[in-house]
């Protein structure tokens, strides 16, 4: 009994370690490799929230009420779209290989490398993911149509990847290289 235990909190162990390195100031310890200090889209600045279309005051900072470990979020609204902004130590590479990942295009930003991709899962095509690599984390940009625009007869106003780069572009003075 005693060793069927150890080997569940061994794997346990093991599972949540993965992806991490060793950090040799303490002898095997493991720690998670990436920024120590994510940046706060939240720091934005109106300015530049108005240049972009979406009201500052809709400010909210977090993903459609829920909070989550390992991620800095905000999002704002506009009329008709939305725009997130999500910092993570999730690298562009991981981003590229998720499985429900697909259109992942380069698009310039300024002097970053970024890409515009997709999810399979959005088959109404309403909402394109901009990603690239910071001193902070890696920064995602969401925009997407909100509910009645993906509903009307007449499609949407603006492809939501021309949104995102269009964001990407105004916002990309704001954030750390």
């Amino acid at each position: 009994m005693r060793t069927a235990l150890t080997a569940v909190l061994l794997g346990a162990f093991v599972a949540t370690t993965a992806g991490c390195s060793i950090d040799n100031a303490i002898k095997g310890r493991a720690t998670k490799t990436g920024p120590t200090t994510l940046f706060d889209p939240c720091t934005l600045p109106d300015e530049a929230l108005h240049a972009i279309g979406v009201d500052p005051a809709t400010e909210s900072p977090d993903f459609m009420g829920v909070q989550s470990e390992g991620w800095e979020v905000c999002g704002w609204e506009a009329d008709w779209f939305y725009v997130t902004v999500f910092t993570s130590d999730v690298t562009v590479e991981e981003f590229r290989t998720r499985p429900r990942t697909t259109d992942f295009r380069p698009v310039e930003v300024g002097n970053r490398e970024a890409w515009t991709f997709r999810s399979t899962a959005d088959s109404q095509r309403g909402l394109c993911d901009l990603v690239y690599p910071s001193s902070q984390g890696t920064v995602l940009i969401r925009a997407g149509a909100q509910g009645t625009e993906l509903m009307s007869k007449d499609g949407m106003r603006e492809d939501p990847c021309v949104i995102a780069v269009r964001a990407a572009t105004t916002l990309d003075p704001y954030v750390p290289e």
